[in-house]
């Protein structure tokens, strides 16, 4: 490219003292036209390195040192340091004409809190990783991804992938653990998602079996309505497949269904959610889950949930938890923050009072 502007610099410097030594306005009118000229073959030559390169790196590195008091036999009490799901990834699109979109993502989450020192963690695990097109009729995405099920599970809680967040302490049922099917992440997926119309908008996904047979078809389907203050949803998922550690249906496997409503409605810097879930079979577990986040000014806000279960199946428990945190925003990709979760299981399976402190520490890129 640089070459090509050299040559044009050259020519012109060339002309111009061929035809306009003596004649200094002409001259300075041929060097406006020099300079206008470099600037559009630039800008032609640029444009399409420009398109080839639309790709982004971006990603997260959150810790988050938690002081835990968990009532139940064997579990680790403490201080404790975790890696709450930092991750890397890149993603992109590129125009393909006549209103046609590719896409792309490739992320993977990257626990840099113990770099894989035999707890079970690996410091590398893949996320969500799928290639799509975008047109006038909507996406449709192959790949691995979240749920219909579990994307919305973090629109309605302030304190998502913290140490106090609801699904980390029950409140939230297990289809939204982020780990292979079961936990809402889909593999052998194929996605689609309407465009809006009139603020609502629709989801559809479903899987084929994995060429080792250990994934059944799960499908799944939800709506969303969406406007600037209100966001209400509808899900539900039927699912045969084996859960996968750190489920609380690990070694368990059969079918599985689950629906949920809920939504959150904004009045300036106020934010209100709530989800109800009704799961069956295997989990046999209700939910329900509130949220209110309030913005003090631009960089302060303070958040609030409670929530109830109730797990007629996978344990027998009943429960309720509730937290509390104070966010402060340091900058736009770094925030920190201070925690207090509490949650109180009773029934047949356990009985046990679980209290977390978290400090947090998120920069985002």
């Amino acid at each position: 490219m640089y070459s090509y502007i050299n040559t044009l610099d050259f020519l012109f410097d060339h002309t111009k003292s061929y035809s306009y030594d003596n004649k200094p306005q002409m001259q300075e009118s041929c060097i406006m036209k020099k300079r206008f000229l470099v600037a559009a073959v630039a800008a032609t030559l640029i444009s399409p390195l420009a398109a080839q390169a639309d790709a982004t790196v971006y990603g997260n590195v959150h810790l988050s040192i938690d002081s835990v008091d968990d009532g139940s036999v064997g579990a680790a009490d403490g201080l404790q340091m975790n890696s709450r799901t930092s991750s890397i990834g890149v993603k992109g699109k590129e125009d393909l004409g006549g209103g046609m979109t590719a896409l792309f993502k490739v992320e993977f989450q990257v626990d840099i809190d113990d770099r894989n020192t035999g707890d079970a963690k690996a410091s590398l695990t893949d996320r969500d990783q799928w290639v799509g097109l975008k047109g006038a009729m909507g996406t449709v995405k192959f790949g691995t991804m979240s749920s219909n099920y579990k994307q919305m599970g973090g629109k309605v809680d302030p304190l998502y992938r913290t140490g106090v967040e609801g699904r980390a302490s029950g409140m939230q049922s297990a289809l939204h653990g982020g780990a292979g099917i079961g936990g809402g992440r889909m593999t052998d997926t194929l996605q689609y998602t309407s465009p809006k119309m009139g603020g609502v908008q629709v989801v559809f996904n479903t899987t084929f079996t994995a060429a080792d047979g250990n994934a059944d078809e799960t499908i799944g389907l939800g709506v969303r309505y969406k406007t600037k203050t209100i966001l209400a949803f509808f899900d539900y998922i039927d699912m045969d497949t084996d859960f996968v550690a750190g489920n609380p249906l690990a070694t368990t496997s059969g079918t599985e269904s689950a629906m949920k409503i809920g939504g959150t409605y904004k009045m300036d810097t106020l934010t209100l959610g709530l989800q109800h879930e009704l799961t069956a079979d295997l989990l046999g577990e209700d939910t329900t889950f509130f949220s209110a986040a309030y913005g003090l000014n631009d960089n302060d806000t303070v958040a609030f949930t409670f929530a109830t279960a109730s797990q007629d199946v996978a344990t027998g428990n009943d429960g309720d938890g509730f937290s509390i945190a104070y966010d402060h925003k340091m900058s736009k990709r770094t925030n920190t923050y201070v925690a207090y979760g509490s949650t109180d299981m009773l029934g047949s399976a356990t009985s046990d009072n679980t209290d977390v402190i978290s400090l947090g520490l998120r920069h985002k890129f």
